[in-house]
């Protein structure tokens, strides 16, 4: 079993703090909406509501920003907040990785994702062993997924790397030093 841990530091910052900022936004909307305060315009209050509703949800009860990513022998978990998505390797029927920022971040769907779970951000650069982590959410993938776009890719390059290692040099390439 290996487990991969958010930096707390981090953790408490880009997740923790986020998210109470946006839960004091949604406070903060909702009492300018009822015309208890008069802090923002309705209007205003009213798209800050739901883009801060939308980061609390993802926050505090989706568990989309894990802390933890534990991975054994069957099973693969993402937790926060006391609580654990678990996911059997033979129930996952479709894992989706997407890199944003190279492998510094990415965006993790399983099994198409829902509401309360199946999409999270991993914040990599910031995990204990992240590039280990990040190389094997992409080769779980590929496995997973063997006809996705993506997969193809990943062969065609490995085909064209085994090729380029095992090639002779071309004769009219002007670049060759003689």
């Amino acid at each position: 079993m290996k487990t991969y841990r958010y930096e707390q530091a981090k953790f408490n910052v880009s997740v923790i703090a986020t998210g109470m900022f946006c839960l004091v936004l949604c406070i903060v909307s909702a009492l300018s909406i009822m015309g208890v305060a008069d802090l923002l315009p309705a209007p205003i209050a009213v798209l800050v509501l739901i883009v801060a509703s939308y980061q609390v949800w993802n926050t505090f009860v989706a568990i989309a920003n894990p802390q933890d990513v534990i991975i054994d022998e069957d099973s693969i978990t993402f937790g926060a907040f006391g609580r654990r998505d678990r996911f059997a390797f033979a129930d996952i029927k479709s894992f989706n990785v997407r890199e944003v920022g190279g492998n510094a971040r990415i965006y993790v769907r399983v099994n198409g994702g829902g509401l309360l779970r199946g999409r999270y951000w991993l914040q990599t650069l910031y995990m204990s062993d992240g590039e280990e982590l990040f190389q094997w959410m992409e080769d779980f993938e590929y496995r997973v997924e063997p006809d996705s776009l993506k997969a193809r890719a990943r062969r065609s390059s490995e085909i064209a790397a085994v090729g380029d290692k095992g090639a002779l040099p071309n004769k009219t390439d002007k670049r060759r030093k003689r």
